[in-house]
């Protein structure tokens, strides 16, 4: 990379950093809205009344935090640290692919897409992806209810309160819940929102790391930043909410035949939202620009 090329690498990263840092500020703010501040009996909570949290009543006028799972939260960790590397990761791998005066800039493509996809993530692109669905509108696109990561906390996300043995989570595990706990039924559960929000980004970092191998020796590095910025917003981030986020196509609004259960997406591995999305991209890219210099 030339000089100006590492200045805006250096004002990425900077941005990351900030941006990190009031994100978590906001996050962990403490918002009680209705009076039911202080901490809370057997727990290490303060329950906030922020409606995209999973509390419940005990019975005794306390609000409770429904339960994190500590081994899916180690495992979820791990997964999102395994997926994040392997961003540099296929850096090296188109590195190897391309000639041998390209394969540094390939790698700085590869690292700048970390930090500015981690950038667009925490100040619009989770929320458009999995922002909460109010309206029809929704189905196709988020709501910004948690821009900046507003109301993306530590505790377990939304979801109808409800024993953890009937969870998606307790049919994996070797031991069962503990009789009595609550857990939010919702997917993912019993892992905290803030985690799944960083699970979920290294996703939204690594597919258009793959858009990368079409567009080498095709385009300026200037150009790359700003189309990666375009295409997580108008691609990924409403792919992503149609199969993950609720949306039509995982939502079961394109529900074709009700008699099979179910008969809409099931996107496990990405698929659809990682695979097909860059895929098609890089394909298309390849196209629009022509040969390789």
């Amino acid at each position: 990379m030339n000089s100006r090329n590492h200045k805006y690498a250096l004002l990425l990263v900077a941005a990351v950093a900030i941006t990190a840092a009031g994100a978590m500020s906001q996050a962990f703010a403490q918002n009680v809205n209705d009076g039911m501040d202080g901490y809370v009996v057997g727990t290490s909570g303060i329950y906030t009344g922020n409606s995209n949290e999973c509390w419940y009543d005990d019975g005794e006028g306390n609000m409770l935090p429904c339960k994190i799972d500590t081994g899916d939260t180690a495992w979820i960790l791990t997964a999102t640290s395994l997926v994040l590397i392997m961003t540099p990761g296929v850096g090296f791998f188109y590195g190897g692919l391309a000639r041998s005066k390209n394969v540094v800039n390939v790698l700085g493509m590869t690292i700048i897409v970390m930090g500015l996809i981690s950038v667009q993530w925490v100040l619009w692109g989770y929320s458009l992806a999995f922002g909460p669905i109010d309206s029809d509108a929704n189905m196709f696109m988020g709501s910004l209810q948690y821009a900046g990561f507003n109301q993306v906390s530590h505790y377990a996300p939304l979801g109808e309160a409800g024993p953890c043995a009937d969870t998606w989570s307790a049919a994996y595990q070797m031991n069962a819940m503990v009789e009595g706990d609550v857990c939010s039924q919702g997917w993912p559960g019993t892992v905290p929102h803030q985690l799944f929000a960083m699970f979920q980004a290294t996703f939204a970092i690594i597919t258009p790391a793959l858009i990368i191998g079409g567009l080498i020796d095709r385009i300026k590095f200037s150009a790359l930043i700003i189309f990666i910025l375009l295409w997580a917003t108008f691609v990924y981030d409403p792919v992503a909410h149609w199969v993950w986020g609720g949306g039509y196509i995982g939502g079961g609004a394109l529900d074709l035949n009700p008699d099979l259960s179910p008969s809409f997406a099931l996107d496990f591995a990405g698929g659809t939202v990682v695979h097909i999305t860059s895929g098609f991209s890089a394909l298309a890219g390849a196209l629009v620009l022509g040969r390789r210099l």
